[in-house]
Order: structure tokens, then sequence, then C-alpha cells
């Protein structure tokens, strides 16, 4: 079996993630930050178009920064002034764009970036369950430390590649790409909605985490595999939780697989509607 970072849920279900590695981390970041820029540089332009509605402020500013060029000519000190003013200008404005669009971004694409899902990978919480808002938080605080040269090598020496922030908040950076098709994706991919005795929608299968349906998967994927009373349990501790998440009714018994089954064949057709 290949390395990769093992979980176990509540339910007793191994699930197994391939770290996301330092390149396709570095790429997504990459990709983040050329989008944070061209962003930056946009807001830049709309500040200055709104002055326009503020001109007594933009009056000020604009004789404080023509002084400043002129003083440059004659004055080094008033040179070095402003090359100061404008290096702040642009490293608050970056570094504000940065944390607000990642700490945006992870807590609306559940763990990913543009950047990220361009590269298909994700961050989840150090125990597998997706990120929640003191996480994202933590970690995009750390990310202003983590931008020290220096802290550049801790990922690189990290054996799940967690970089400092990463550490703090109890997070890690996870390949989201589809693992070769299982057993169930084989049989439930081309399942049509038409088929399904329960139905789910987009909005509904958005209530559940990327860790809910791998946990649904491993369980039907050792459906015939596991003995009928531990298979009895083990489906008493995950059915009423996902039907309380989803808020839908809990099916009777005989209905438990069918439920699952048709959960997964929905969220394929979602995720090959979202691929196309």
């Amino acid at each position: 079996m290949s390395s990769g970072i093992e979980f176990e849920t509540p339910e007793n279900v191994e699930i197994r993630y391939q770290p996301g590695g330092v390149g396709h981390r570095f790429v997504a970041w990459l990709i983040d930050q050329i989008l944070v820029i061209l962003v930056s540089i946009f807001l830049f332009f709309a500040i200055l178009i709104a002055g326009i509605f503020f001109g007594a402020i933009l009056d000020q500013v604009m004789d404080r920064v023509s002084k400043l060029f002129r003083d440059s000519n004659t004055d080094p000190r008033a040179g070095q002034q402003l090359v100061m003013y404008a290096a702040g200008f642009i490293a608050l404005l970056l570094g504000l764009g940065n944390m607000l669009y990642f700490m945006a971004a992870e807590f609306f694409m559940r763990g990913q970036t543009v950047g990220k899902r361009m590269i298909e990978i994700r961050v989840v919480k150090a125990n597998g369950f997706a990120l929640d808002p003191v996480s994202i938080l933590v970690r995009n605080i750390f990310r202003l430390i983590d931008n020290f040269a220096p802290l550049w090598i801790v990922p690189v020496l990290s054996k799940k590649g967690q970089r400092l922030g990463d550490m703090v908040a109890g997070t890690i950076v996870v390949a989201d790409k589809p693992a070769p098709l299982c057993r169930v994706r084989e049989e439930l991919a081309d399942r049509v909605a038409a088929d399904a005795k329960f139905r789910f929608d987009h909005a509904t299968l958005k209530r559940l985490r990327p860790f809910d349906f791998d946990t649904v998967e491993q369980v039907l994927d050792r459906w015939d595999d596991v003995p009928r009373p531990q298979l009895e349990s083990l489906l008493d501790r995950l059915i009423d939780p996902l039907a309380r998440r989803l808020k839908v009714d809990a099916p009777a018994d005989s209905d438990r697989l069918a439920f699952l089954e048709d959960l997964m064949a929905a969220e394929y057709r979602r995720q090959s509607r979202s691929l196309a």
C-alpha cells in the first residue's frame, strides 16, 4: 500500500489521504499570489477612483506626495521617506489582501483556494475533518510569520509537510485528486438520478464534508467483507449523524444500503458536473 496519512473515523473506518507535496503547494501558492496581486492592483485603482468622491482627503494625500517628489530632488531624506511610504503601502495592501483572500477562500471553498483547486490539493484538520473557522484564522495569521525565508525549510523537514502555521492550527495539506476508481465508484459513477430511491440535490450534498463522503465510500467498498454484526453496529453510528447533517429523514434499516449508494451516486454526479 502506498504511503499516506491515515485517520480513523469515530465509526472505526480507516481513511487514507496522500499528503500534498511541497512542490504542489508552492505552485498553488504562486497561482494564488498572482491572483492576489491582480486583485490588489484592481483595488488600488478602485480606491483612487473612489477618492474623487472624497476630494479634500485626496488633495491632501496628493499634495503630500507631490511635496515628497519635489523635495526628493534636493533632499535625499525626502526621497527615502517617499520610498518607505510607497513600500509600506504596497506591503500593507498585499498583506491584508493575502490574509483576507486565503481566509475567505478556505472558508467558502472547503479548505481550498483557486490555486489549490487547480493543483488538486486541500487543507484539512490534522484529524482528517474539514477546517473550522478557528483553524482557518490561526493558520492564516501565522502565514505572515511563515513568509520569513528561514522558515521555508519547515515543510520540507516536517513528516506531514506542515508549515509552522499548520502545526499551530492543527492542519495539514492533502492531495484532493480522485483515487484510482474503487469498486463503489465504478458501480455508481454512471447511475442516473431517475434510478435513485433517495434524492440529494447540490445544496444538500454541500452540507457534508469530504471526510463524510470518504467514510461512506469506504463502508460501501467493504460492505461484503465486514461481518454482519459489526456492519450493523457501524451503520447505527453512521446513518443517523449523516441524516442529521444532510437534514433528511434517516432511512429504515432495510433501506440503509440504498440510502448510502444513492448518496454516493449523487456526489459522483456532482463531481462530474464540476469537472465538466
